[in-house]
């Protein structure tokens, strides 16, 4: 079987940290903010984990945060030693108030594949409020362009708030007027009430409506003669499907204190490569584990966004809460898993 054959994950998402030089009132995770963010991954650290799939070809590689050029030089060199290994593709997502031309020039030099900008909105004040600052958006164009001009693969993010998701065909027109094209395209998906989102959900999320208009200029955009691609994306579609196919998992997540996870939206830890070489717990069956029915029930109370924002007396909110803990390697992971699925019965 596949699962008995695969040596690693094909695709790794790393938060290679989670500090933050903004305080986005949408922020799924409160970078900046949360307790990882004074109990981070060092430097030699985050090395040592990049040089274990020195034999092993990763497929695809996405520096995440917080804002990962907080540590750009890290960043350059996990992508140089990444790309030495082999690794074919690797992304990096920023809200480019440090991505200046030379560092452009330096990630892309060391082999970053693929870089991310936020925008959200095709004005400032729509930019500037949800991420808490003013003078960013000119900083976000400024990246675009530069981009734009190094013919750099990237794409831009926009996230749909009550206040800038009528602006999305202006944004999108912006944009193409910028010279961004085919070979680029524009991810949309749901506010994801998590986090700093949750605490202010009120007063950005949009209704219902807003977001049928929304999916519907996206469909005629992507219809129409236009080049850039729209990807509207659901971030709770994959619980859904996971959890009724006992798939073999080849993407797996490390949190900026070497948490390993195998789903953001899950409050279940399976160990920390602070305490285990990251291949160790491959080993030991993490790529198994949406096999198991905890992970199984955990996803059950997660059918839409709303649901992110639920309270439950058993269960940890994620970001807010300690998650569940189980090391797939020091603990008895069946008996503790058992233990917990109890609780949610």
């Amino acid at each position: 079987m596949v699962r008995d054959i695969l040596i690693g994950p094909h695709q790794v998402s790393l938060d290679i940290t989670n500090k933050c030089n903004l305080r986005c009132l949408h922020c799924y995770n409160n970078s900046g903010e949360n307790y990882q963010s004074s109990d981070e991954l060092s430097d030699e650290q985050v090395l040592g984990f990049i040089d274990e799939f020195k034999d092993i070809k990763l497929l695809n590689m996405c520096f995440c945060g917080g804002e990962p050029l907080l540590r750009k030089d890290l960043v350059i060199e996990c992508a140089k030693r990444l790309k030495s290994y082999g690794c074919q593709n690797m992304a990096m997502v920023t809200n480019a108030l440090l991505l200046d031309e030379k560092a452009v020039d330096d990630l892309s030099s060391a082999g970053l594949t693929r870089i991310q900008i936020s925008l959200d909105g095709a004005t400032s004040a729509s930019h500037d409020r949800i991420r808490n600052q003013a003078g960013v958006y000119e900083k976000a164009l400024s990246g675009i362009a530069t981009l734009i001009e190094r013919k750099i693969d990237f794409a831009v993010a926009f996230t749909p708030t009550e206040f800038n998701i009528g602006e999305f065909k202006d944004f999108y027109y912006m944009l193409q007027g910028m010279g961004m094209n085919g070979n680029n395209n524009i991810r949309v998906q749901p506010l994801m009430i998590m986090g700093r989102a949750s605490g202010n959900a009120k007063k950005i999320n949009p209704t219902e409506k807003q977001y049928r208009e929304l999916v519907n200029t996206i469909n005629l955009l992507n219809q129409s003669d236009n080049k850039i691609r729209v990807e509207w994306g659901d971030p709770v579609d994959h619980l859904i499907r996971f959890r009724n196919m006992n798939i073999v998992l080849n993407s797996v997540m490390i949190r900026a204190n070497g948490d390993v996870i195998v789903d953001p939206y899950l409050p279940l830890v399976l160990g920390n490569i602070r305490k285990h070489p990251f291949l160790q717990y491959w080993e030991h069956g993490l790529n198994n584990m949406w096999g198991h029915e905890l992970i199984k029930k955990l996803a059950e109370n997660i059918m839409s966004i709303r649901d992110m924002d639920n309270e439950y007396d058993n269960l940890p909110k994620i970001w807010r809460d300690k998650d569940f803990v189980v090391d797939l390697i020091d603990d008895d992971f069946e008996a503790k898993f058992s233990d917990i699925l109890n609780t949610l019965i």
